[in-house]
């Protein structure tokens, strides 16, 4: 969503704007998909360890079954605690390979987990985005529904959060305005 102002001439010229938007990110999304998949299965293929959080996250089953087997081995977790300094948590989402310079983030390593963590990061953000213009055209398409004239054109505004703010404005064509020609024969009795 790179254009923030958007000009159009009809309301289906917006919603139809607003379509090929939704079309696009939804090629992204599958493109994206398909890119974590070749990773993971690449990963897989290594038999990486870098990658097992991840994995967790994506199989959430698998992640209870050792929590359980964490659960059993707990006393002896419980006695190291005392000895070892506490950690810092990171925060929701954030993993603590990440780290801090200006405005740059960067991931503290080499190999696929940073970059897939991109790549999820990114097909987040997609997919939220996706949704609020979903959103959007369903309004839109509500509003054409309720009476508003189809023909007007405006411009735009796509807030960040997805919301749009719309304003008509009048075009410089002139519409042509109905009339009726006929001509009219009348019989005369004389």
């Amino acid at each position: 969503m790179n254009q923030k102002i958007i000009h159009f001439n009809s309301m289906e010229e917006l919603k139809d704007k607003i379509e090929r938007q939704v079309s696009e990110l939804e090629n992204k999304i599958e493109l994206h998909s398909k890119l974590i998949g070749d990773k993971i299965r690449e990963g897989e293929k290594d038999n990486s360890e870098e990658l097992s959080d991840l994995k967790d996250k994506l199989n959430p089953e698998k992640s209870k079954d050792k929590k359980s087997d964490e659960k059993k081995s707990g006393k002896k977790r419980q006695q190291n605690k005392k000895t070892e300094p506490k950690k810092k948590k990171s925060k929701k989402g954030e993993s603590e390979n990440w780290i801090e310079y200006e405005n740059i983030h960067l991931y503290n390593g080499v190999g696929t987990r940073g970059e897939l963590e991109l790549y999820f990061k990114s097909l987040e953000e997609m997919k939220s985005d996706s949704e609020k213009l979903r959103n959007t055209k369903d309004s839109l398409e509500k509003l054409m529904n309720s009476g508003i004239k189809k023909d007007l054109g405006g411009i735009g505004y796509e807030h960040p959060d997805g919301t749009f703010e719309l304003a008509f404005i009048k075009t410089d064509e002139k519409r042509e305005k109905f009339s009726f020609k006929s001509i009219l024969t009348v019989g005369c009795e004389c």
